[in-house]
This record gives C-alpha cells, structure tokens and sequence, in this order.
C-alpha cells in the first residue's frame, strides 16, 4: 500500500512539475509554483524555521529561500545567491529564478549532492567560483543542512585556510546536518582529508586535486 501512494505521490508531482515547465510568471502560474513550493518541497516548514546563518563576512546560509525572503536579503546588500540544489521544473526554483531577475541579484545554479560525493571537478569548480562572484553571497540547498553545510566548510577551507575543526563545525547537528543518515558520506569524506592531511600536510584543494577519490571513498564507506 505504501509504495502505491507513494508511486501516486510521485506522478502527482511530477505532472504538476511539468505544467510548470513553461512557467511565463503570470497569475497563474505564479501562484501554482507558490502552492507546489509549499505543499511539494516543504515551504510549509522552512516558513516556519529558516536555517540560517552567517558563515563568514559576506557570506551566509540558508535553507531555500521564499521570494519574500529573498526580498529581505536584496535589503542586506545580497549580490549573489548560489544555488546548490541546481535548476530545475520545482515551483520554488521557479519563484527564485524570478525574484532574483526583479531584483538584479545574480543567481548561480551550482548543484552539490546530500547522499553522495561530487567529482573533484565539481568540488574545485565551487572553490574557484568562490574567487570570482560579487559579494556579500547566500548559500542554499532545500533543507540548509547538507549541500549548504559543505559548501560553508568548503569556503572556509579553500578562501578563508580556516583551521580544519573551525571550518568542519559548520557541517553539523546545529544546522540539522545528520551524521548517521544517508549524508554522512560527506562527514566520512572529510573526516578522510582530515586523517590523510595530518600524513601528507596537504591543504584541502591539493588534496581533492590529488588524492581524492569519490569511488574509493563511496565503496569504503558502504563496505
């Protein structure tokens, strides 16, 4: 019975997806991307609890933010946002891509992943983008635990050379972050860096350059 509804749930939300594929901003469409940001992708909790923080000087985290939100980060000085969930037929991505438009924010789709390990392409590709986008920026994901979480330890590693324990706190229960769900994959690929790094001395962008490797790493860690 429970995979029946949720194969039901699943169409549901994928037809409903695809009606917004062609998403124009009229009044319709506006306020069918509201209605599936809030019922589909969970805007009915993040209205409630926004998961969001300061990670560095001009630089901040959050779970997917409302384009009221986005609103009141374009008043903060907000330049850019970097988008770790990526582009996609979802009502909030849809409002998002429209607020930004309206509000000259520059939105970045950088997609980073919860349940399982970036190439070192993708992850040297987020350092690098780092270097070059107009601050003060706004990290998110859906949830502003994981992908958010990573990316946050990610720039105080590769812009910042924070110290390694100070950089890994902001991937953490605190921000919901879960060790022992399915996203402790990142937990495990980082606490590696940080074993192999006290043998190699190797910061971390030369260590994804060299060393990494998401397939040993993604079969070790699932034994």
């Amino acid at each position: 019975m429970y995979s029946i509804l949720k194969n039901k749930f699943n169409n549901f939300d994928l037809e409903w997806r695809k009606s917004l594929e062609r998403f124009d901003g009229s009044k319709k469409q506006y306020d069918s991307a509201k209605r599936h940001a809030f019922w589909m992708d969970h805007e009915i909790l993040r209205a409630l609890y926004h998961n969001q923080s300061k990670v560095a000087p001009g630089v901040y985290r959050s779970n997917q933010p409302s384009p009221n939100r986005i609103r009141t980060w374009a008043k903060k000085g907000i330049k850019t946002i970097i988008n770790l969930r990526g582009a996609s037929n979802q009502g909030s991505y849809l409002l998002e891509l429209q607020k930004c438009n309206d509000l000259g924010i520059k939105l970045i789709n950088y997609p980073l992943y919860a349940t399982r390990l970036a190439s070192s392409d993708e992850l040297i590709g987020l350092g690098n983008l780092f270097e070059k986008i107009n601050y003060p920026i706004l990290l998110h994901c859906k949830s502003g635990a994981d992908r958010a979480g990573l990316a946050s330890v990610m720039y105080h590693l590769m812009v910042l050379d924070t110290p390694f324990q100070i950089a890994r706190k902001h991937l953490s229960i605190r921000f919901l972050h879960l060790k022992f769900s399915r996203s402790g994959i990142l937990d495990f690929m980082l606490d590696t860096y940080e074993k192999e790094s006290k043998k190699t001395g190797l910061n971390f962008r030369s260590w994804i350059e060299t060393k990494y490797d998401p397939n040993k790493l993604t079969k070790i860690y699932r034994g």
